[in-house]
């Protein structure tokens, strides 16, 4: 699965590609791509909703990559849920 997100980071709107690279009934891991670089991310989100915790956030973890910025990380997952829940 891949999708675009817009998050506004330090005021600029920033153009990321999401892909879906890896998922289980537990896990998932995505690769978010700017410009000339990617992080990968690993989210616990599919092990809540298995367990019909609905309100839950799924916790982020980076897997791959590095990024400086732990603002910018929270901006990429909240926009990633917020995909993820209402999928356009």
């Amino acid at each position: 699965m891949k999708f675009l997100i817009n998050p506004i980071i330090e005021g600029a709107t920033t153009r990321l590609q999401i892909e879906r690279i890896y998922g289980d009934d537990k896990i998932e891991h995505f690769k978010v791509t700017g410009r000339n670089k990617s992080i990968v991310l690993q989210t616990n989100r599919l092990l809540f909703q298995a367990r019909k915790l609905k309100n839950r956030k799924g916790q982020w973890k980076t897997i791959d990559g590095h990024i400086h910025n732990a603002y910018a990380l929270k901006k990429i997952t909240d926009a990633i849920d917020d995909y993820l829940s209402n999928p356009a």
